[in-house]
């Protein structure tokens, strides 16, 4: 068991956290219009590569592929497979679902 004090310091530092997250996916939707192109269907793509390449991005996000992933678990964007490499998964089409 922690320590109360421990517990209080970490409520904190998990909102600031959840916080960065939350803006980082709010950000990622914006870049995906900006650099991507809109489908027949409506929805925003991008290709990994193009998005890790952009300048911006590049700037912005801590870890770009973090991001990618959350966002993929909460149903904000789609790719195949887990987890993205630059190189290898340039061609990967991200898709904005939300």
């Amino acid at each position: 068991r922690e320590p109360r004090a421990f517990a209080r310091q970490r409520d904190p530092l998990m909102a600031d956290h959840q916080a960065r997250v939350e803006e980082e996916q709010r950000q990622l939707r914006l870049d995906i219009m900006r650099i991507g192109s809109q489908e027949s269907s409506g929805k925003w793509t991008v290709k990994f590569g193009a998005l890790f390449d952009d300048e911006q991005v590049t700037q912005y996000y801590e870890a770009l592929v973090g991001t990618l992933r959350a966002a993929k678990k909460n149903g904000i964007v789609e790719f195949a497979g887990q987890m993205l490499l630059k190189g290898a998964h340039d061609d990967v089409v991200i898709t904005l679902l939300l």
